[in-house]
């Protein structure tokens, strides 16, 4: 995801900023980073700094002729093409709506409505959910309690993937998601093959259907899942809570498997409210 927006001047003015979602740096610092690794850079003969890779986000830069910065802050795991085609129309919209030679130029562009809704609408990447289960568990089930299609795409490798883009009303600061489903044994024999879904997704769901045969089979693929330095969070959704004499509550399955779980009913009457509560804690 995109979690944060800097446009900075030349002489290392902050022009604009904008969060997606908080990375918790705080603006002032992390200004003074980026403009000193860029003239460490132009100093050595290397010009201008293009990215900086860090274990848990990046960011991206961007320049025009005047060399004005312009720069993403996105996590580890993003596509940085697809994030500097973002840049790169950022740039231009900016460049389109503001005359930087100008002599009434203000370095300091805040809160401007106009650009705010553009990247809102047009840059904002939206965070992906994958949901991973073995077949029964519900996953669809959850997955169609969403209004709008489900998309059934294939990768570069011609694998499936079933997807769906859904609106979050009233979420702060995040419009929509992207949720994917996979089975969780073929993600685990398959985990070259999964790598791209893998390494994309802002957090992996795991669905169970909270019974101790498919628990004892979902810890063990779970084991195997994070033993691989997955950077997304992970969470657990404990479906079939409605079966009260064959379901472990949810409790005892966050004690067993050590990650936040979410108990869930699909045939509740409130299950679509619960499932948006849901997301929002997960997000």
């Amino acid at each position: 995801m995109i979690s944060k927006i800097f446009i900075i001047s030349t002489d290392g003015e902050l022009c604009y900023s904008k969060t997606l979602f908080d990375p918790h740096f705080v603006d002032n610092d992390i200004i003074e980073y980026l403009t000193v690794f860029n003239k460490i850079g132009r100093k050595l003969g290397g010009g201008h700094v293009r990215s900086l890779n860090f274990t848990n986000f990046s960011f991206v830069y961007s320049y025009d002729d005047q060399n004005n910065i312009y720069v993403m802050i996105i996590d580890s795991g993003d596509s940085e093409e697809e994030v500097r085609g973002k840049l790169e129309m950022l740039k231009n919209e900016f460049l389109r709506r503001y005359n930087l030679k100008s002599s009434n130029w203000t370095k300091k562009i805040k809160g401007i409505k106009e650009l705010d809704e553009f990247i809102e609408t047009q840059i904002y990447i939206p965070p992906k959910i994958l949901l991973v289960g073995e077949d029964g568990v519900g996953k669809t089930t959850i997955m169609n309690l969403f209004p709008g299609e489900t998309i059934l795409e294939l990768d570069s490798d011609m694998n499936e993937i079933i997807q769906k883009r859904v609106v979050l009303p009233n979420f702060f600061k995040i419009n929509e998601a992207i949720f994917r489903e996979v089975n969780f044994q073929d993600l685990i024999e398959n985990s070259r093959i999964f790598s791209p879904l893998l390494d994309s997704a802002d957090v992996i769901c795991i669905i169970t259907n909270s019974g101790a045969g498919n628990l004892s089979k979902t810890k063990n693929l779970y084991n195997q899942l994070k033993n691989r330095g997955i950077r997304a969070d992970f969470y657990m959704i404990a479906n079939f809570q409605d079966l009260k004499n064959s379901s472990f509550n949810p409790e005892e399955i966050s004690e067993s498997f050590g990650i936040k779980t979410f108990g869930f009913s699909a045939i509740d009457k409130n299950a679509k409210n619960r499932i948006y509560n849901i997301i929002n804690e997960m997000l």
